[in-house]
């Protein structure tokens, strides 16, 4: 008869299965997790894109038959040619997706460069146009992270 006698098992080694066998584990859930992910992300973007809409005015026009041009007015210093309400704006235009032909930020005068002249003597009010094409564009995957 043989006695099988249990084997000591060093803490380091311990704690590596114990990893190993919690990666399997994940990777076996990430199809899960991926799509827990993105159903938290479209609620997310839901309750945005219902915020945005109702607190922004963007101007849409119909400039040829795939052409659209949209602008909004901001009142504050330029930080970015982006906006997520023209952004919807867009997708409601052209449902198959859009491609930028060009996207501007218009003034008559100078812009300001920080929150601060907005307080004082300058005017910080900008119309942000942007000139879309609608084509078939797949939509952006939902991430946590921001765009990829």
């Amino acid at each position: 008869m043989v006695k099988i006698m249990p084997r000591k098992v060093s803490k380091t080694r311990a704690v590596g299965l114990l990893v190993s066998g919690l990666s399997v584990f994940a990777l076996a859930g990430c199809s899960t997790l991926s799509d827990g992910v993105d159903a938290v992300g479209k609620g997310v973007v839901y309750i945005g894109e219902s915020v945005e809409t109702a607190t922004s005015d963007v101007t849409v026009v119909k400039v040829d038959e795939d052409i659209y041009a949209l602008s909004e007015t901001f009142y504050e210093p330029v930080k970015s040619l982006d906006s997520w309400a023209m952004r919807i704006e867009a997708r409601e235009a052209c449902p198959k997706g859009y491609v930028y032909l060009s996207r501007n930020a218009r003034k008559t005068g100078g812009f300001a460069y920080s929150d601060v002249q907005c307080e004082g003597e300058m005017s910080c009010a900008f119309n942000l146009e942007w000139r879309i094409k609608c084509q078939d564009v797949p939509d952006e995957p939902f991430s946590l992270f921001g765009k990829t």
